[in-house]
């Protein structure tokens, strides 16, 4: 499967690359070494008497004191990204065992009160009901692994012409029949027809993380604003608007990493995988497009902002 040979994790350095660094730094601290040995011994007496000889082993010795000091640099800052991706994996897998583990606790337990007791018709329904969200949560958490690893560095190779506004309202619509919402709760402006080349699939899986993470860190009341456009420069738009828990400026390039999320009671209150962005910003990446996002800061709402080039004027037929 072509999802089975893709990564989840980010392309690492590989190792050649570390023993490389590391071999040259000794090298260099051994030349210094010596370096120093000569200079301090009776014959550099005699090689300091000629000044071209002296400038060429003082310049020498500075370089490889530089060379020095910038490798060990350079393996401090690997250490610390590695350190970052290592904590961040960690909360990764943590999140994905929490959202397999309470959804399969709660199917066994429905499960086996169903099988050992005898239960009334709108019980038993209302049971239904609950398990097959636990089901569909479990479909959400495998998509987003699967999608993560699916979109990672994977270039659009034939964009096929689609409706971008038709697409987004379908994922509105979408959204609201997943997470239950009244129809008020996202609301859509911009022109009924916006036509562009992209791949319509990994579009709208986009669209819908964009709108489930709106969903997710909302207050109470989901109040959410999706806006529609283009730039007459060739760009389509889509702006997701909530009125959410919001974020410092600091998270705001940040939250689309792989694994990212902000702040231990946020994950510890909001289920996730933190991986949404990543995709988002994955495949807008793979139409040569960017994404954004901007908050006045914590709980002040947020907005983002995709952009997506190759607008067409006319549609097209079989149009997605």
């Amino acid at each position: 499967m072509r999802v089975a040979g893709s990564q989840l994790s980010p392309a690492r350095r590989p190792k050649w690359f570390h023993l490389t660094v590391g071999i040259s730094l000794i090298v260099v601290a051994v030349a210094l070494t010596l370096g120093w040995e000569f200079l301090a011994s009776e014959r550099a007496r005699v090689a300091r008497d000629f000044e071209t000889v002296r400038f060429v082993v003082y310049f020498l010795g500075l370089l490889l004191f530089l060379m020095l000091i910038g490798g060990l640099g350079l393996l401090l800052i690997l250490l610390v990204r590695e350190a970052r991706l290592n904590e961040r994996q960690s909360n990764f897998v943590s999140a994905v065992t929490h959202e397999l583990k309470t959804p399969v606790a709660s199917l066994k337990l429905y499960l086996d009160t169903l099988e050992l007791r005898e239960l009334p018709d709108g019980r038993r329904h209302e049971f239904y009901r609950t398990m097959r969200q636990d089901i569909e949560r479990l479909n959400a958490t495998i998509n987003n692994v699967l999608n993560a690893a699916m979109y990672t560095d994977r270039p659009v190779v034939d964009p096929q012409p689609l409706d971008f506004a038709k697409l987004a309202r379908r994922c509105i619509d979408l959204t609201k029949t997943r997470h239950q919402l009244p129809p008020e709760a996202i609301g859509c402006q911009g022109p009924e027809s916006l036509f562009l080349r992209g791949d319509a699939q990994a579009l709208e899986t986009a669209v819908l993380n964009l709108l489930d993470n709106a969903v997710k860190y909302s207050r109470d009341k989901v109040e959410i604003q999706v806006e529609l456009g283009g730039h007459g420069d060739g760009q389509a738009f889509l702006r997701v608007r909530d009125h959410g828990i919001g974020m410092s400026r600091a998270h705001q390039t940040l939250i689309f990493k792989r694994f990212y999320r902000i702040g231990a009671e946020v994950r510890r209150s909001r289920p996730g995988t933190g991986l949404g962005l990543f995709i988002v910003r994955s495949v807008v990446k793979s139409h040569h497009g960017t994404v954004s996002a901007e908050s006045q800061g914590p709980d002040r709402g947020s907005v983002f902002t995709l952009t997506l080039p190759g607008v067409i004027d006319r549609p097209e037929p079989e149009l997605a």
